[in-house]
């Protein structure tokens, strides 16, 4: 176990602090399969959710279309709903 843990603000760990916590890293489960491939989806996901905000912003059909059912075309736009995609959506369409 840690000999310390770092409190809030503190940015600095001493070296064996880091070694000890680099063992204890190592020595975790992998990471859930599931987990693995969704961090390496979101990138394109939010490239593609840049790229048609970015699209709708120019075009009102198309923000009237997002507003109106916004699951169906982020999945019409080739990207997949998640619930944190949906919600980042929804944020930055009523931001905007």
């Amino acid at each position: 176990m840690l000999s310390s843990v770092l409190k809030s603000g503190e940015s600095r760990m001493a070296t064996d602090n880091i070694e000890e916590l680099g063992r204890l890293i190592a020595a975790l489960p992998p990471a859930p399969q599931g987990w693995v491939e969704a961090a390496q989806e979101l990138p394109r996901a939010r490239r593609g959710l840049d790229d048609l905000l970015a699209r709708a912003e120019a075009d009102g059909e198309l923000r009237s279309k997002l507003l109106a059912d916004l699951e169906s075309t982020l999945s019409e736009a080739g990207i997949e709903p998640t619930r944190q995609i949906v919600a980042d959506a929804r944020d930055r369409l009523y931001s905007s």
